[in-house]
């Protein structure tokens, strides 16, 4: 049955490409879910990925072509599909009624002449053919017993020999286990989201019809890298809503900033989601919970109050995300119901209620199922609906200001003295998550004047200092697309980019911003040139801003000149050479000799065998000597060399064939040292369909070495990445014989990897952790192991404290040990994390590990960077320290990728 023609939509344009089979090594194409003889399958996605286009797409092109193939059969073996919506089951009692009502009621008014009978569908649509019945849909159904009665019932018919159907169940992941009331042997596919090659390709789908569309797709990817949305635009109908707002004016830019973006995403998601019909599903849920009561005072009662719900809901919704940001986790139905505008009427029993509310917040296509709960379809969604309920009005947005800025300027503690507002518990910027904060931010920056005003002054204080605290959260704003002045920001970047507090990488960082923001082109330009001739900066970061500089319009060859002066400054340092060969090698300018100092450092015998290897890899990044990197990677591997064997696997064609042969013949050979054998197994586990290969070869090695020798804990250690149940196989007989202790935690840590012989892991581990005769490293590793293990978690975690707090282990491994009690959340590890990183006696590694732990401890976001920025403001301290800890907070949430 082929689709009735209807109005432009998502089904026009985005059909996926790839699906992932569950416990499938790698994805397969989309179409392979409607092939195959399963009886039933299951399709998974989450809201607006794309499960009832694909499955629109295949109802089209499956019926075009059994239409052609008609006349001599061939397409017996297709099955026939035929698409259903799965509320259209709920009260039929028999399918194939139920499918001959849909598919009338669906092209009666395109031209169907009769209606469809229920024995048409009850008979296989051709000798040895059957239905594909495409349920979609199944989540949005209004309870949970209506959903389990449809899966039981597809379950049944789909189990009985002579069915004439076979299923695809397309829906949203679903609570509770609903699903495993299918079959075991269901296929279950999951689809993926966009690639940045899908988003190209679906804009440029979207937008062929405008004249000039290539420059139209080119002004769209460009606004798409502005507001900072590429990954957002992952998800298929968020890319959909901004074409559609590109298409409503396409003179108009995309809006600036996030904020804006998903306003106008909301307004326009229920209006542009008409095919999912949001409007009758709500009126479905109000109405199967309104049909329970008869005496029509109560019919009267529960329809308001539902109705109510209903007409609140975005205000529910900003709620419940306050909520989420806040740190409450109850059921978001739950939050929902105890909200004034959400208030159970005391004749419906609070599961009815609750169900109510799932679904009306399920069908606003901003929530999914999450478990039994519901939970935001993208946390960046959760954080917008967040920041509009602390921005709601007037007050609400006085409070934050507060709440964010306290005291910062004469003025503005003024006039909070004559609000008379209490301003509650303090929110610390740098504490908040960067994508919420810019949220805030806009919505402070967007109100009437005095809170916008006082906003902008307060900026100037927290980003105008140019230390490393305050870049940490420009750059993270500037990524995201916040909507800050651009002259302001400007301003920033420059001080940013000349202040020694704020890090090498940081600087240039700042300087490669500056360059790409609008009117600062040649500013930019300016303090890379300036940073890269900078001899008091690192040689990599120096080579860093000079290939910058290179790439930017009409600067290639001041990048290149700069390159060449660093290039005598940092000789005869090969590893320097080499970072700034490869520079040299992607200008068109000074590309010849960039690669003959590649392909020299490739082929230097006296050179270390991974810098020959890195420098021929290199070589194959550049398209006009990819074959000659190729050769020289093939001449290393062929004498041995494993690094050069794997960067050959991971190329394609017959290069990719050379490495795995190369590898297999090294993983194989007795000559080869035993290490080596076990790294190019392991090269040759991680190509695609050459697992059971490299499988084999890891048994070989095993076999051949002395149990409980380091070669045969090799072997069994890559195995486990392949086969644990091997793996720990393998160690069992050697994990009580008499063997070196080190060795003998290796054996225990296979073993505690492994589903059927962990337990028999537990009490060595424990006895391993607790000896302090042992090394400190490998009584932490033991007690971390033995913690992950079910049921030993808080054995594990007092054996992590033990360490933590002895006075007589060296400090790393102290250090070390309290991150790991902050990753299980043990008691005390904040504490503990908190005095390492302020002891001064310690080593600066040591120091910035723990601050970089504390900061990524919930509640304690803060205080972690609060002293990396210390550190890197502080010219006083060591400057180890210093350089280590503006290095850890340039990079702690977003790296600006390198060129």
């Amino acid at each position: 049955m082929a689709p009735a023609p209807d109005a432009p939509s998502l089904a026009d344009v985005y059909v996926p490409r790839r699906a992932t089979v569950r416990a499938a090594r790698a994805p397969v194409a989309a179409d392979h879910v409607f092939t195959g003889g399963d009886p039933i399958r299951v399709l998974l996605a989450g809201p607006g990925q794309g499960k009832s286009t694909l499955l629109r797409h295949h109802l089209l092109s499956a019926s075009r072509c059994l239409l052609a193939e008609a006349a001599d059969g061939d397409a017996a073996a297709i099955g026939f599909p035929v698409l259903i919506r799965a509320g259209e089951l709920l009260g039929a009692p028999l399918l194939a009624p139920a499918l001959a009502h849909a598919v009338t009621e669906e092209y009666g008014p395109y031209g169907l002449s009769e209606a469809l009978t229920e024995d048409f569908f009850r008979r296989p649509p051709r000798p040895g053919a059957r239905w594909l019945v495409m349920v979609d849909g199944v989540d949005e159904l209004p309870d949970r017993t209506a959903r389990l009665s449809l899966l039981d019932r597809l379950a049944r018919e789909a189990g009985k020999a002579d069915t004439p159907y076979r299923f695809l169940v397309a829906t949203r992941p679903l609570p509770g286990g609903e699903l495993d009331r299918l079959p075991r042997a269901a296929g279950h596919f999951t689809l993926e989201p966009f690639t940045d090659a899908d988003v190209r390709s679906y804009v440029r789908k979207r937008l062929h019809a405008l004249p000039d569309a290539d420059r139209h797709v080119r002004a769209f990817l460009d606004g798409i890298r502005r507001t900072r949305l590429e990954e957002l635009a992952r998800i298929p109908l968020m890319t959909a809503m901004l074409c559609q707002l590109y298409e409503a004016d396409t003179d108009r830019p995309l809006p600036d900033g996030r904020a804006g973006v998903f306003r106008s995403f909301v307004e326009l998601l229920y209006e542009e989601n008409v095919h999912k019909g949001v409007g009758d599903l709500h009126d479905r849920a109000i109405r199967t919970l309104v049909d329970r009561y008869q005496i029509p005072e109560d019919r009267r009662t529960v329809e308001t109050a539902a109705e109510r719900a209903r007409g609140h809901l975005p205000v529910l919704i900003d709620h419940l995300a306050h909520e989420r940001i806040g740190g409450n986790r109850a059921p978001a139905t739950a939050i929902r119901a105890a909200h004034p505008d959400a208030r159970r009427p005391d004749k419906v029993k609070a599961p009815l209620w609750e169900a109510l509310l799932a679904s009306l917040l399920r069908a606003s296509g901003l929530l999914a199922g999450q478990g039994d709960d519901v939970e935001f379809l993208h946390r960046t969604l959760l954080e917008y609906h967040a920041a509009r309920h602390a921005t709601r009005d007037p007050r609400a947005r006085a409070l934050l200001f507060d709440r964010l800025f306290p005291g910062r300027r004469l003025r503005d503690r003024l006039r909070r003295a004559g609000r008379r507002t209490p301003t509650g518990e303090s929110l610390d910027p740098l504490g908040l998550e960067p994508s919420y904060l810019g949220f805030l931010l806009d919505a402070l920056l967007s109100a009437e004047r005095p809170p916008a005003a006082a906003t902008l002054r307060a900026l100037e204080d927290l980003f105008g200092s140019a230390d490393a605290g305050g870049y940490h959260l420009l750059k993270a704003q500037i990524q995201l697309g916040s909507s800050l002045p651009r002259e302001k920001v400007a301003r920033w970047l420059t001080a940013c980019a000349n202040s020694p507090a704020v890090g090498d990488g940081s600087r240039v960082e700042a300087a490669w911003y500056l360059a790409e923001l609008e009117g600062h082109f040649d500013d930019g330009a300016r303090l890379l040139a300036r940073l890269a001739g900078d001899r008091a900066l690192q040689p990599d970061h120096r080579t860093w801003a000079a290939e910058i500089l290179a790439g930017l319009d009409g600067h290639e060859g001041d990048g290149a000149t700069l390159l060449l002066h660093l290039l005598e400054d940092v000789a005869p340092d090969k590893y320097l050479v080499l970072g700034v060969a490869q520079g040299l090698a992607r200008l068109g300018s000074h590309g010849d000799l960039g690669v003959r100092l590649l392909t020299e450092c490739a082929m230097d015998p006296g050179t270390h065998d991974g810098l020959r290897c890195t420098a021929a890899q290199r070589l194959t990044e550049l398209d006009r000597h990819r074959e000659s990197g190729a050769a020289l990677l093939l001449h290393l591997a062929q004498y041995g060399s494993v690094t050069a064997a794997r960067y050959l696997s991971e190329m394609d064609g017959r290069h990719r064939e050379d490495g795995v042969g190369l590898l297999t013949a090294l993983a194989g050979a007795r000559t080869t040292p035993p290490d080596d054998r076990a790294k190019a197994a392991a090269a040759l586990a991680r190509v695609a369909g050459r697992q059971d290969r490299a499988a084999r070869l890891l048994r070989e090695l095993a076999r051949e070495s002395l149990p409980g020798s380091h070669s045969h804990l090799t072997a069994a250690e890559v195995l486990a990445e392949v086969d644990e149940e091997a793996a720990a196989e393998l160690v069992l007989p050697v994990v009580t014989g008499r063997i070196h202790p080190s060795n003998r935690l290796r054996a225990l840590l296979l073993l505690a990897r492994s589903t059927a012989h962990h337990a028999e892991a537990a009490r060595p581990l424990g006895a391993f952790a607790a000896d302090t005769t042992m090394e400190a490293h490998h009584r932490m590793a033991a007690a971390t192991a033995l913690a992950a293990l079910d049921g030993h978690r808080e054995d594990g975690v007092g054996l992590l404290l033990d360490i933590a707090q002895d006075g007589g282990v060296q400090v790393w491994d102290r250090v070390t040990a309290a991150c790991r009690l902050a990753e299980y959340g043990a008691e005390g590890s904040a504490e503990l994390l908190s005095a390492f990183a302020a002891d001064p006696t310690a080593h600066p590694d040591s120091r910035v590990l723990a601050a970089c732990s504390l900061a990524m401890l919930d509640g304690h976001r803060a205080a972690g960077l609060r002293f990396l920025a210390a550190w890197g403001n502080n010219p006083g301290v060591d400057e180890r320290l210093r350089t280590y800890a503006a290095d850890a907070l340039g990079g702690f949430d977003m790296n600006r990728v390198r060129r």
